[in-house]
């Protein structure tokens, strides 16, 4: 074989939906970064944010609407199911609701600004799990190089369409890829807009720019880009797809707002301090947009739903915070914290404050809020003898949650390392459906579960350990277990007023390590993420952040904490895989995710955590 091809023979939807998560994890990261640098209102990014989230994730759907959907939409008065998308859809809805919402939210120009080097990246960076998953692929490259696809791929199917493919033909026949000449472009926009920034004088125009010239490569790459590849906008033209036709007027439009700009902006520069915008707009903004959210979720697939809430999360627990500062009285503000979250917290102010040296670490405070959920199906065996010589009964489950948790937590050097202490606190739905062929038509047993969950960590350079109890109306399922019986499996999950908690991690944090975990898991380890073996590292990063991948003994995992400003702490997770126990000759997609957000007073050392 040819060492120029190369075969795509993965799950490609699973790294499509991991890479799509982890992009707008990344892209949340790196404009809370902007928001802090550009000095930004916190309660005023946050919810710019969390609109612009949903206006994307929703424009890439709506755009890709055929005309029959759009008739049934009309209708109907439903929005149709759809896992296509369309790039550029997004972009529209999500940069004009933008822009309207820097008036009414009093943001600057510069905020635009802000999206001006992660569009171009975050595009490329995604293409990944495009070129994976054989989507956006390349026409047939008759030079005998490219990417090859599988059975039950895009590329495939449309070749198989086309009878480009010989009868018995496993593979299809190789492709340019697209996604990769698309991940290239990303990264040249972002080393020319670099470039050129110093020279752009009017704010926004940066973004101007990064769209333009990626919509300048885009132009280009449409040549090698299969028709049957688009969603929309794939029909020919007078010789040009549709799509390049919008894009040489995007081009057009671009280049004469950027040279208008320039020409009318006003050397002096005017500096406005951030203001917050008033409640009558901030709340129900954040309501609209979580009674649209919630509303079309079961619309917006489980990748689209889990990314909205890592901007959406956010922008809850700001505006929330804003909210408490405003109604509380400034001189009780604390107090009526503690009543209302930890009564720890008022203990922790009592401690009389010291004089250190800027080089001792302090102890702090962490106060957590988080959200999980799951969507994933197990099977709960129980039979007797071994081997081909086992009679044996197997039901098989559909599992869904949706946690929430908040904790707070004090961590306070010791001569060798670190002591944490704290409590988390959490409670949700838990349901579970029976799908087991032959049965009957079951509905789901519904579960309400409470926990508190006190624990103590001590870590050190090379070891770290810790432990801890959970108590209350508790609910775990089993990964796939069996057990000796000749009973029939009613449930795939086990409920208990008690559970241990453990957790052990072998090596430097900055570096590499290894860790085991046992119910160890914020905002809550149940139902589904008890058990927990792991290996990660820091890259060498001094405040504490990692990446970590891993296994809970079915699926696999990526985790990680990403530490801003040594004060904010984002701690993600998204397990992901398929399972098939050979039911209905379908595959069943495991999805697992929670998002944890941290903040720690009294933070003064960036030393601290530095394992």
């Amino acid at each position: 074989m040819s060492s120029l091809l190369f075969i795509i023979d993965t799950k490609g939807d699973d790294y499509f939906d991991l890479i799509y998560i982890c992009v707008f994890l990344l892209a949340v990261v790196w404009l809370w970064r902007e928001g802090f640098k550009r000095k930004f209102d916190s309660v005023a990014w946050a919810l710019s944010m969390a609109v612009t989230w949903f206006l994307f994730i929703t424009g890439t759907k709506m755009f890709a609407y055929s005309a029959s959907d759009w008739k049934a939409l009309l209708l109907g008065q439903q929005l149709p199911i759809t896992f296509d998308k369309v790039l550029f859809g997004g972009l529209f809805l999500s940069v004009i609701g933008f822009i309207f919402l820097k008036r009414i939210l009093r943001l600057n120009n510069s905020a635009l600004d802000a999206f001006a080097f992660l569009l171009p990246l975050a595009i490329g960076i995604q293409r990944v799990g495009c070129l994976l998953a054989g989507c956006c692929h390349g026409i047939v490259n008759n030079a005998g190089w490219g990417a090859q696809y599988k059975p039950v791929t895009l590329p495939h199917y449309h070749q198989f369409q086309a009878g480009l493919l010989e009868p018995g033909q496993y593979y299809s026949l190789p492709v340019h890829p697209t996604q990769l000449y698309e991940l290239a472009a990303g990264l040249v926009v972002v080393a020319i807009v670099f470039r050129l920034k110093r020279q752009i004088k009017a704010s926004g125009n940066t973004l101007v720019l990064a769209i333009g010239l990626y919509s300048f490569f885009r132009f280009f790459i449409e040549f090698f880009r299969d028709t049957a590849a688009h969603a929309s906008g794939g029909t020919l033209v007078a010789d040009l797809k549709i799509i390049q036709w919008i894009l040489l007027l995007t081009m057009a439009l671009l280049s004469l707002l950027f040279i208008h700009r320039e020409q009318t902006h006003a050397s002096l520069k005017v500096t406005t301090p951030p203001v917050t915008p008033a409640l009558y707009i901030t709340l129900p903004l954040l309501l609209s947009l979580l009674v649209a959210t919630w509303s079309l979720k079961n619309w917006f697939s489980y990748a689209e739903f889990v990314a909205l809430h890592t901007a959406l999360l956010p922008a809850m627990a700001v505006v929330s915070s804003h909210v408490f500062r405003v109604f509380t009285i400034p001189q009780y503000r604390w107090l009526t914290a503690a009543i209302l979250i930890v009564p720890v917290f008022l203990m922790s102010q009592a401690f009389p404050e010291q004089r250190h040296d800027s080089v001792t670490a302090q102890s702090y405070h962490t106060v957590k809020i988080g959200y999980g959920t799951g969507d994933y199906h197990n099977s709960h065996n129980i039979g007797t003898g071994s081997g081909c010589a086992r009679v044996s009964n197997t039901s098989y489950f559909h599992q869904e949650y949706v946690m929430g948790g908040a904790g707070y937590a004090v961590t306070k050097p010791k001569r060798e390392g670190y002591l944490t202490f704290g409590v988390n606190a959490y409670a949700g739905t838990h349901e579970e459906t029976d799908i087991t062929p032959g049965t009957s038509v079951r509905a789901p047993d519904k579960n309400i579960i409470v926990g508190v969950n006190p624990y103590v960590y001590y870590d050190t350079k090379w070891l770290g350990i810790g432990g801890g109890l959970h108590a209350g109306n508790l609910s775990y399922t089993i990964e796939d277990g069996s057990e000796e019986g000749t009973s029939i499996p009613k449930s795939g999950s086990r409920k208990t007023p008690l559970y241990p908690q453990a957790r052990i991690r072998i090596g430097p944090t900055r570096v590499l390590f290894g860790e085991l975990r046992l119910a160890d898991h914020f905002p809550t380890p149940m139902p589904g993420l008890r058990f927990q073996a792991s290996v990660g590292s820091g890259f060498g990063l001094k405040n504490g952040t990692f990446i970590r991948v891993g296994s809970n003994g079915v699926n696999d995992f990526i985790s990680g904490q990403v530490v801003l400003n040594n004060r904010f702490v984002i701690e993600p997770l998204f397990l992901w895989g398929d399972t098939n126990y050979g039911l209905f000759s379908q595959e069943y997609k495991q999805r697992q995710f929670t998002l944890g957000l941290q903040y720690r007073f009294n933070h003064q050392d960036e030393k601290i955590l530095r394992r």
